[in-house]
């Protein structure tokens, strides 16, 4: 079962020849207990976590922050918009990009459902810093000094409810909570200043709550909102299984609903130990793996699988669709700056930059490739990915094929010879080595 579940995740990609199945190591989370949908949502609005019911809230004019189409989105939507409407139909729903394109009409429409768009459609706002009807407002500071500049359609709300999926993220530990604000509906000088927190850091990580900076600057914006703008914050996040099958929603404060999700059942749901391997293969499966960007953020959990001073050394094949190509400017603009630079001074560089405050929204892709490129390699795999792609990572140490197996017979036979490490839903699991 584990051999045809991988060779059917490989067959998508074109397969392998060089990889018979005995040889295939299958790095995958046990799947924790699912429920339905409906249910989920019950036990989470009647046991909310550090806040009041929502019964007991005001919800005059609230709104509802669902992720873009880089992320897997709520099922909750509908759930929210009846539960909501019993006090108010003054409801906007916010897709929260960051410095995402903004999302297309098609993927909305499928998140809310035709009758939540049909009666809604007018309400329903795109936070990116790529959308020029995107107004942000200075509100405050972080007590790290992060200027706070939140979307102004936040403003004339009286509390927001934000519904995201809570799986490891490389340098926020997780997503979910209060990332729907910042970066998710934030301007584009707190979303720099923010991440660039991240540089030289290596405590800004997967699975990492306690003690890094990001999350920790992230976790003060709703205090920040509540502070000046009275306007509260309440999650109703959810952890999935790598099938996607519903494990935990919570309703509640934003960083203690959060860290309860994350702790407690991202963690049980998203990591697994595993032995290290010279070659770990990680596919970026899901909307994660439509553009290189996102994509990257695989190969960041599959190095910690790796062999560290591996002679030869250690490699991370990514396999993605890359069907939407290099994933943003600025990005594009940073791997062309270091993708040949050692890695020290990659970091050397960046903290810099950091301290001058030009570091960009994307610096932290080169940071963390820097940081774990001192014990791997990496390589790129995608049949169908448009030109640009190849056209970049040929500027960088990244090697880039169309095939697994041109790929493979590129690589000294010793990294392969015994086992290889296949992770089939990379982009959200991190394997730990103890």
């Amino acid at each position: 079962m584990t051999s045809t579940v991988i060779l059917s995740v490989l067959d998508q990609f074109g397969g392998s020849k060089l990889l018979p199945p005995e040889k295939i190591r299958w790095i995958q989370p046990a799947p924790l207990p699912s429920k339905p949908i409906e249910l989920a949502f019950k036990e989470a609005l009647a046991t909310p976590i550090g806040a009041k019911p929502f019964e007991r809230e005001k919800c005059w004019s609230p709104a509802i922050i669902v992720s873009d189409y880089t992320r897997k989105y709520s099922p909750f939507v509908s759930n929210l918009i009846g539960m909501i409407e019993s006090k108010t139909d003054d409801i906007k729903i916010i897709f929260a990009g960051g410095t995402h394109i903004p999302s297309e009409t098609d993927f909305i429409r499928k998140v809310v459902g035709e009758d939540v768009y049909g009666r809604y459609q007018k309400n329903i706002r795109i936070s990116s810093t790529k959308n020029p009807t995107s107004k942000y407002e200075w509100i405050g500071m972080t007590t790290r000094g992060t200027p706070l500049e939140l979307n102004k359609e936040l403003f004339d709300r009286d509390l927001l409810i934000s519904s995201l999926n809570v799986q490891p993220h490389y340098f926020a530990g997780y997503e979910g909570g209060s990332k729907a604000l910042l970066p998710g509906c934030s301007g584009l000088k707190t979303i720099t200043t923010n991440h660039g927190y991240v540089i030289g850091n290596p405590d800004c990580r997967e699975l990492a709550i306690k003690g890094n900076a990001i999350r920790e600057d992230m976790n003060e914006v709703p205090g920040v909102l509540r502070e000046f703008m009275k306007i509260e914050h309440r999650i109703l996040d959810f952890v999935l299984n790598q099938d996607s099958s519903m494990v935990r929603a919570a309703y509640g404060d934003p960083n203690e609903a959060h860290q309860q999700l994350a702790e407690n059942y991202s963690r049980r749901a998203h990591a697994v130990k595993g032995n290290p391997s010279p070659l770990v293969l990680t596919v970026a499966d899901g909307p994660t793996g439509r553009n290189l960007y996102q994509a990257l953020k695989a190969t960041a959990f599959a190095s910690n699988l790796t062999v560290p001073q591996h002679e030869p050394k250690s490699t991370v094949m990514l396999v993605a669709s890359l069907e939407d190509g290099v994933g943003g400017d600025a990005f594009r603009s940073e791997m062309e700056l270091y993708g040949r630079m050692e890695p020290d001074k990659v970091v050397d560089d960046l903290k810099k930059r950091a301290k001058l405050g030009k570091v960009t929204e994307a610096s932290q892709k080169p940071n963390r490739l820097a940081l774990d490129s001192k014990r791997t390699d990496f390589m790129v795999v995608s049949p169908k990915a448009p030109g640009p792609v190849e056209e970049l990572l040929s500027k960088t140490q990244i090697r880039f094929y169309r095939s697994i197996d041109d790929a493979l017979g590129s690589l000294d036979k010793r990294l392969y010879e015994r086992e290889v490490a296949v992770i089939p839903h990379g982009s959200s699991t991190v394997p730990l080595t103890s």
